[in-house]
């Protein structure tokens, strides 16, 4: 049996990198420690208290350790983190290739390789980021396309919105499907979802979902990707681009800004 890991270790790590400024920050301590000042006069456009502020959640996650001598703060990166996630991940796929590796090929058959391909998505919604949110992680199954759903007699998708909660597709009976694992976590802006790639749709992999939602104006702007790693079949890539187009472009944007006539 494939077990798809506990990743719930690193929403911290996750959370501080998520951010280019903060990413920008360790690139910078990467070859020296600094001063806050230091890194306050290399980014630009950046006040010295919002250097603060990500710096602070750098060292929540345990990514920079601090020294103070006088008046000075000097900032250093800590490497361990990033290097155990990275371990984490190379695990999973480790893992993965086992799994995969079980299965005795036919004759002629291509040997299995592991592979990882992202799909990006933006989405400009005419509707404000509270509205969005709750519609993204509330309201799935008015919106969710009948032909997605994978069990015969599912009646819904149900997102339990919280860290370690489950994505899943609710049948009749108490059946169902499970899609996924919240994983990373900032409510109204951030979801982060892990979970397999079953072989009938097109893995054995692993499947992480990241929506980023922003505000800008009276409208929103949600910046979606899919990274799939595994033993993905031949064209994953862009039939899952054109099907989450159709899910997200197309149903949920349309069920968001038209509530009245629902999905397209």
């Amino acid at each position: 049996m494939l077990l798809f890991g506990n990743m719930l270790i690193f929403p911290m790590i996750w959370k501080a990198l998520a951010d280019p400024t903060r990413r920008t920050i360790i690139d910078l301590l990467h070859d020296a420690p600094l001063t806050t000042g230091e890194i306050s006069e290399r980014i630009e456009n950046l006040s010295r208290y919002a250097v603060m502020k990500h710096l602070g959640i750098l060292e929540k996650a345990n990514l920079i350790t601090i020294r103070r001598e006088g008046k000075f703060r000097w900032n250093y990166l800590n490497p361990v983190p990033i290097k155990e996630s990275y371990e984490e991940w190379l695990r999973q796929l480790l893992q993965l290739k086992k799994y995969a590796a079980k299965s005795t090929p036919l004759m002629g058959e291509p040997e299995k390789s592991i592979r990882t391909t992202t799909l990006s998505l933006e989405l400009s919604i005419a509707a404000n980021r509270a509205r969005v949110w709750s519609a993204l992680t509330e309201e799935m199954s008015q919106w969710w396309p009948p032909q997605f759903y994978v069990h015969t007699s599912s009646v819904g998708m149900v997102l339990d919105l919280r860290l370690g909660g489950h994505w899943y597709e609710l049948a009749e009976g108490g059946d169902g499907q499970l899609w996924g694992q919240v994983i990373g976590l900032e409510k109204g802006q951030r979801l982060l979802l892990q979970g397999p790639l079953s072989p009938a749709l097109g893995g054995p992999g692993l499947s992480f979902l990241h929506f980023d939602l922003r505000a800008r104006g009276g409208k929103s702007t949600l910046h979606f990707s899919d990274t799939l790693f595994g033993d993905l079949a031949a064209g994953l890539g862009q039939r899952l681009d054109q099907d989450w187009e159709l899910i997200l472009k197309k149903s949920f944007r349309n069920y968001v800004q038209n509530p009245r006539t629902g999905s397209a």
